[in-house]
C-alpha cells in the first residue's frame, strides 16, 4: 500500500497535468464488458459469431475477453508473453474445461463468473508479444514484484527483464489466415505507439480498437508524453478513426472506423 503522502502527491500530480482535448461522438450506441478493472467500451449491435477479436495484453484479469467470446460466440485470440498472464489464463482454461472457478482478484466476489465448459474452446492464447517487427526483446519487469503487467519500451524504468518474443500483426494474421481484425484491444504498457504505427503503416483493416494509453504524470517516457498521446489519437483520427467513448479517470479510448456499419440488430 502507498504511504498517504505518496498517495496525495499522485493525485496532486494527475490533476495538474491537464486533459487531452477529445471529440467524443456519443451518438453511437456503446455498451461495457468486464469488471470494473478489467473491462472496456465497445459499439453495441457490432460483434458476432465470426468476428476476429485480437486482445493484446492479459495479466490477471482476462473478463472482457471471456464476455466477448461467452455473449458473441467468437474466438478471441488473446496475446500476451508475460510469465503470470501465461499461468493465469492456462488455469483459466483448464478450470473452464473441468467445470470449476477460477479466482479473480478484481472480479466481484473474487472468482469471474461461471461459464459453459464450451467457452474454453473459444479462447485461445498466443504467449508471445506484439511490436513494430518479429524477434526477440527485452521485456521490463515491473518495480513492485506483487504487480504483473511488464513492459517492452520499460515504461516503469526497471533494471529487471527477461527475453520474449515479439510478432507484427500482420504476420499473425497472416499465420491465422485473417484479412482483417474486427476488434483489436491493446493494453501494452506503453507498447502502443509502436503498434499503432505498424498498423498504419501496414493499412491493416480494423474495426474497433481500444486502446490505453499508459503514460501518466506518475508514470511516463519523458516529459512529452501529452503530446505523444495526443499526435498518435490524431494519426488515428487521419486515417478514418473516431473516438467513441472514453473509460472515466483513465486514458482508455475505444475508436470506431468510418468503414464500419454497425447493425440495428437489437
Amino acid at each position: 500500500m502507498l504511504p498517504v503522502f505518496e498517495k496525495v502527491y499522485r493525485k496532486f500530480r494527475k490533476w495538474t497535468e491537464g486533459d487531452l482535448k477529445i471529440n467524443i461522438d456519443t451518438r453511437v450506441p456503446v455498451e461495457r464488458f468486464g469488471t470494473h478493472y478489467g473491462g472496456w467500451i465497445i459499439p453495441k449491435n457490432f460483434l458476432h459469431a465470426d468476428s476476429v477479436c485480437y486482445l493484446v495484453g492479459a495479466g490477471e484479469d482476462v473478463s472482457f475477453d471471456l464476455e466477448i467470446a461467452h455473449r458473441f460466440g467468437c474466438t478471441v485470440d488473446i496475446f500476451d508473453p508475460t510469465p503470470r498472464a501465461v499461468q493465469h489464463v492456462e488455469k483459466l482454461i483448464a478450470s473452464l474445461k473441468n467445470g470449476e472457478p477460477m479466482a479473480c482478484a478484481t472480479s466481484p466476489g473474487g472468482f469471474y463468473p461461471p461459464y459453459p465448459t464450451e467457452l474454453a474452446d473459444r479462447l485461445r492464447l498466443h504467449p508471445f508479444g506484439i511490436w513494430d517487427k518479429d524477434g526477440t526483446l527485452n521485456f521490463f519487469t515491473p518495480e513492485n514484484q506483487a504487480h504483473v503487467s511488464h513492459s517492452l519500451v520499460n515504461l516503469q524504468k526497471s533494471d529487471a527483464s527477461i527475453q520474449v518474443p515479439v510478432r507484427t500483426l500482420q504476420s499473425v494474421l497472416d499465420d491465422l489466415g485473417h484479412q482483417h481484425i474486427d476488434l483489436l484491444k491493446l493494453d501494452v504498457e506503453g507498447a502502443e505507439y509502436q503498434i499503432l504505427n505498424a498498423v498504419l503503416s501496414a493499412k491493416i483493416p480494423i474495426g474497433v480498437l481500444c486502446v490505453e494509453y499508459d503514460e501518466t504524470a506518475n508514470n511516463h517516457l519523458d516529459k512529452h508524453y501529452m503530446a505523444r498521446i495526443s499526435n498518435s489519437i490524431d494519426a488515428l483520427t487521419a486515417a478514418g478513426y473516431r473516438v467513441i467513448a472514453q473509460e472515466p479517470d483513465c486514458r482508455n479510448f475505444t475508436f470506431l472506423h468510418e468503414s464500419v456499419t454497425l447493425s440495428k440488430d437489437q
